[in-house]
């Protein structure tokens, strides 16, 4: 099967966003030369077997991750794949003055590894900010990434209101606030959906090697536990209207402005 095939034959199962019911879409990167520098990235941040890295300490494996992550942030990773994808970005918002986050989150997700937070679980933005929930999520695989151990998301749950799920929090002891676990988007305080949200609908974020997928801030996603037999790797960050913005706050992570215009 072919790139192109995959494509066509993903686009029948996935419908289009916006139709103000489905929340996302996966599109090919219009530069195929952006996952391979990804893909490189990760290469040489993680050369050795995936049975070292779960073997490291928690604070040691996330201190590599954020220093993989600077580099990816330094080259302007976020801006260069929105920028790929900008016309698509700019219909989705209806807006043609898109802000980007300042700060890209590498996530890489250690197989087999309990006591520690490695993943997040199940939330929509506007849990943790305010504006966001007119956000959207755009998220793109770098390795390793299948439909068994994806970003998992509730169909059309960026159609229940806020107002609708009853949530609950405390903090996670494996994550501080500010650390560097926060800083690779660990979660000090995760909330917990105690109702409102059937979670037992859940589907995998299907997108293929070359897409990006683009989705609703307000879909409750998350959870991918890695069940597989390496690290899975992805980058994601928050696009926003300008005109939705109306709390300019700083961006701890970046030392920056948290949205930037595109």
């Amino acid at each position: 099967m072919t790139a192109s095939d995959g494509f066509e034959f993903a686009e029948l199962i996935r419908p289009s966003f916006p139709d103000h019911r489905s929340g996302m879409l996966a599109e090919p990167l219009g530069d195929p030369t952006l996952l391979q520098e990804l893909q490189a990235l990760v290469d040489f941040f993680f050369p050795r077997s995936t049975q070292d890295y779960v073997a490291m300490a928690a604070d040691d494996f996330r201190a590599l991750v954020l220093s993989a992550q600077d580099e990816l942030n330094a080259r302007e990773f976020a801006r260069r794949l929105a920028t790929d994808r900008r016309e698509t970005i700019c219909r989705v918002l209806d807006s043609d003055r898109p802000l980007i986050q300042t700060n890209a989150y590498l996530r890489a997700t250690r197989p087999h590894v309990a006591g520690v937070q490695e993943n997040i679980g199940w939330h929509r933005e506007s849990f943790y900010g305010p504006d966001m929930q007119e956000s959207i999520n755009v998220w793109v695989p770098i390795a390793n990434v299948s439909a068994e151990n994806a970003v998992r998301y509730v169909p059309e749950s960026h159609l229940i209101p806020d107002e609708d799920i009853v949530t609950a929090s405390e903090e996670d002891g494996s994550v501080e606030r500010f650390s560097t676990a926060h800083k690779i988007g660990l979660l000090y305080r995760p909330k917990e959906i105690v109702s409102g949200v059937d979670l037992t609908d859940s589907k995998p974020l299907v997108a293929l090697p070359g897409e990006a997928a683009i989705f609703s801030g307000a879909m409750i996603h998350g959870a991918a536990a890695n069940h597989s037999d390496q690290i899975r790797f992805s980058v994601d960050f928050r696009m926003l209207a300008a005109e939705s913005l109306s709390h300019g706050k700083d961006h701890f992570a970046s030392g920056k402005s948290y949205f930037e215009p595109l």
